[in-house]
């Protein structure tokens, strides 16, 4: 396939969980929680960064055609304010309901997973084969490519091969000790659990908080004769120990069927911010990302976190990187 014939869209998923209406709806079925650190603010507060998320595709990968906000029933703020930047390009924004993504499982509605949301981002209508999946807190920091995502229509997939935790003597040791954290729901977790359901047997590629290269058909054909699997999948309003990383399962699916292209150059700069941290590391890794040349991604997770004189002194040195 030419790279130069084929639609690319990106596709954001995002929650504003400051909402009133969503945080009375979220309360409704908080006695669901298997855990209640699901609940915690962290993953469902935003502090603006989905404004740079789109200027960062718009501004460093030219190439996309469409981009998708995936939400439930909420307007971001710089569509809903009419910013002067977004009104340039309101032909290539669309905010997408869940229930437009979850017409066949509507029963399962309202849903405050992403493992869930994931699962079914194939069933946007107009959605390009093609697409790229950003979470709210992934931000482009350089000119990119059709080839840093798709090579003749093949995903290009950034990790590497590493053994599943359960052969590594000490990781099993402790998963012993820590007994209590072993039905803790986590992304690694998540992904050796996708790979395992594609038949893959000692090891996995993991991956990291890139943005994602997909195809859609990649979803459509394993779900398809895997209807069962897909409804158990998406029936959790929260995370559950027992999904699987969607994404995750449909990259092995094409590994499996020789359709991806494996690499280890992350080409990724990522801070998950704690309380306890010192905010300067974020800053700190903007300003290698804005410097480092190899540099294509960068991940900041809980910015709600940081304190307000600090956040703004954040956002001003993204919005210096991205800025349209």
């Amino acid at each position: 396939m030419n790279n130069e014939k084929f639609s690319i869209d990106a596709v954001i998923a995002w929650v504003d969980g400051s909402d009133p209406k969503f945080i009375q709806k979220k309360k409704k079925y908080i006695s669901e929680l298997e855990r209640k650190e699901d609940n915690h603010p962290t993953r469902f507060n935003q502090v603006g960064e989905l404004s740079f998320v789109v200027k960062s595709i718009l501004k460093y990968a030219s190439f996309v055609r469409k981009i998708f906000i995936v939400t439930d029933n909420q307007i971001p703020s710089f569509l809903k304010n009419k910013e002067d930047w977004s009104k340039k390009y309101l032909d290539r924004i669309e905010v997408i309901d869940h229930k437009e993504i979850f017409t066949n499982f509507n029963n399962f509605l309202p849903t405050f997973n992403s493992l869930s949301i994931e699962s079914l981002l194939y069933n946007i209508k107009g959605l390009s084969e093609h697409f790229i999946y950003f979470n709210d807190d992934m931000f482009l920091v350089k000119p990119t490519v059709v080839n840093d995502w798709f090579i003749n229509g093949l995903p290009v997939i950034r990790g590497r091969w590493t053994t599943y935790s359960e052969k590594i003597w000490y990781k099993k040791l402790h998963r012993v000790i820590f007994s209590s954290k072993k039905n803790k729901p986590s992304f690694k977790k998540a992904q050796e659990k996708s790979a395992k359901i594609i038949g893959f047997k000692n090891k996995y590629f993991r991956t990291f908080h890139n943005p994602r290269p997909l195809v859609k058909s990649n979803f459509s054909d394993f779900f398809e004769s895997n209807s069962k699997l897909l409804n158990e999948q998406v029936r959790h309003k929260f995370r559950s120990n027992t999904q699987f990383n969607p994404y995750v399962l449909s990259w092995h699916y094409a590994i499996k069927n020789n359709r991806a292209i494996l690499t280890n150059n992350l080409q990724l700069i990522e801070v998950n911010f704690s309380v306890n941290d010192n905010p300067k590391k974020i800053l700190r890794a903007i300003q290698k990302a804005s410097k480092s040349k190899n540099t294509l991604f960068l991940n900041l997770q809980s910015l709600d976190l940081v304190k307000t004189n600090k956040l703004n002194e954040i956002i001003s040195e993204l919005d210096s990187l991205i800025k349209l």
